[in-house]
């Protein structure tokens, strides 16, 4: 019975240490970083065309303020600073420290997933 209790999560923040970027992590130990914070919703977030009404996209957009202002709130004290909050969709973007990656990686109700926010493919 206690094995049931404890194993979901442990799941869950095995799951989410799984959801940084390897880069982020490696980017991180040696200076500032920049990423794309997903962060996690409740009720999960719906793209605005699939919400039934102008109140329910008020609402989400509200809960993406929210959940923005509790991320910045958990980062306080830690070297970071904001390149951009977006309105409609749960995402944020970072300049983030070693000591914020480390707040991210215990904020795992807040987060979804942080990925690394420098672009992968250069064109010629």
């Amino acid at each position: 019975m206690i094995l049931l209790c404890v194993a979901p999560g442990a799941i869950v923040s095995d799951a989410f240490a799984q959801a940084i970027d390897p880069a982020v992590r490696t980017a991180a130990a040696a200076g500032p970083v920049r990423v794309i914070i997903e962060l996690r919703l409740t009720p999960p977030f719906k793209p605005e065309g699939e919400l039934s009404s102008p109140a329910a996209v008020e609402a989400q957009r509200r809960a993406i303020a929210q959940a923005q202002d509790d991320l910045l709130a958990s980062l306080a004290g830690a070297s970071f600073s904001v390149g951009r909050r977006y309105d409609g969709l749960p995402l944020m973007a970072l300049e983030i420290g070693a000591d914020a990656l480390a707040r991210l990686e215990a904020a795992g109700a807040l987060v979804t997933r942080v990925s690394s926010d420098s672009p992968r493919f250069r064109q010629p």
